[in-house]
């Protein structure tokens, strides 16, 4: 199967990053509310006092919520105890510069930025990537601040406005670190031998429509089955049996038109009244011959029409099946049903049989003269 890295809800992301944003406005007003005298340092050394301390904790808040609501008891302690971290690398960021020491709490803001957005129900993966992306991002926020200050046009603004504006900028770079937790390793069902099996989109017969349910319902299932591979793996090993035991059906009907009954009858009929006609009695023995042939083909036809029944029949069973799995599969992921496992595996085991039965009539059908 193919995989393919992609965002799973491009909505919810772009809301997220919304947030963030407004979060960071938020901040940068209060910033040039409460502490208009000082402007963003990327060492957070032009901090002091108690706004030293609270920023940094109102940062992590903010930030950190707009980014991942705190939705539960468990995250909310989370983004508690991120919050005090926050506060005490910028606290004490600040107390260090006003000592003449160099500043590090933009390191401690984004680490505790970082650590909150790696929470939640995420993989271990998206954990990972989320927290490196959070702190680096949250660095990078930290300085766009001075470096908007730093521009000509900011300095006609009132402070409120600027620092607004480099707020803006701050929750702009930390809304977009939340990808991470957007981002999905989606398994592509159809391989190339699927899509070579797929029958045409103009085909109207009733085999080739089963087949094509058959792979819509098999897409379906593969899509809820990322945590079940041997699952998933039996269904793709099924749905390929299933295509090709239709194409090979489709073969054969194929060939089997470029004999019509009708016309086979009409010529029975003709020779027959030839032999009939006849007195000699080699030439009847001949025409005795032709109708032996003719008369084989219209039983060859009509073995044909049976089996190609019989075949229908099965590939309904066969699609029952792949559905089956397709509602287990999708009522698993809507209430993670605890007993899923063993419900999934009687299904496995359905599948395993189901694919049985199509290589006992597969070796069958090889055997029926086209």
């Amino acid at each position: 199967m193919k995989r393919s890295l992609t965002i799973d809800s491009h909505q919810k992301f772009h809301l997220t990053v919304l947030r963030t944003v407004a979060a960071g406005g938020l901040l940068g007003g209060l910033h040039g509310v409460l502490a208009p005298e000082t402007s963003y340092l990327a060492d957070l050394g032009g901090l002091h006092g108690a706004w030293a301390w609270l920023y940094g904790a109102s940062a992590v808040c903010l930030l950190g919520a707009a980014a991942v609501p705190p939705t539960g008891k468990r995250r909310s302690v989370a983004l508690l105890g991120c919050a005090v971290l926050g506060g005490l690398s910028t606290g004490l960021a600040a107390s260090a510069a006003a000592a003449g020491c160099t500043a590090g709490g933009s390191l401690g803001l984004a680490v505790a930025l970082g650590l909150y957005l790696a929470t939640g129900e995420l993989s271990r993966w998206q954990a990972l990537l989320s927290g490196l992306l959070g702190a680096g991002m949250a660095l990078v926020a930290q300085r766009i601040p001075p470096a908007l200050m730093a521009q000509d046009f900011m300095l006609e603004l009132p402070t409120p406005a600027a620092s607004l504006l480099g707020g803006l900028g701050m929750g702009l770079a930390v809304g977009s670190a939340t990808i991470g937790r957007y981002l999905k390793v989606k398994l592509e069902p159809m391989d190339k031998e699927l899509q070579g099996l797929l029958p045409a989109e103009t085909a109207d017969d009733e085999i080739s429509k089963l087949v094509a349910q058959a792979m819509t319902s098999y897409q379906q299932a593969a899509d809820c089955l990322a945590e079940h591979p041997q699952a998933r793996a039996t269904a793709e090993q099924l749905v390929k049996k299933v295509a090709r035991f239709g194409k090979k059906w489709q073969d054969i009907e194929v060939q089997a038109r470029k004999s019509d009954r009708q016309k086979l009858d009409a010529r029975i009929a003709e020779l027959q009244a030839r032999k009939d006609a006849s007195s000699d009695d080699s030439v009847r023995t001949e025409y005795e011959r032709a109708l032996g042939a003719l008369r084989e083909q219209l039983t060859s036809l009509g073995e044909i029409e049976k089996g190609r029944e019989r075949a229908v029949a099965r590939l309904h069973h066969q699609v029952a099946t792949l559905d089956r799995l397709r509602l287990a599969a999708l009522h698993h992921r809507s209430v993670g049903a605890a007993k899923f496992g063993e419900e999934l595996k009687t299904v496995v085991d359905e599948l395993v049989q189901a694919g049985q039965e199509l290589d006992t009539a597969a070796e069958v059908l090889a055997e029926v003269p086209n």
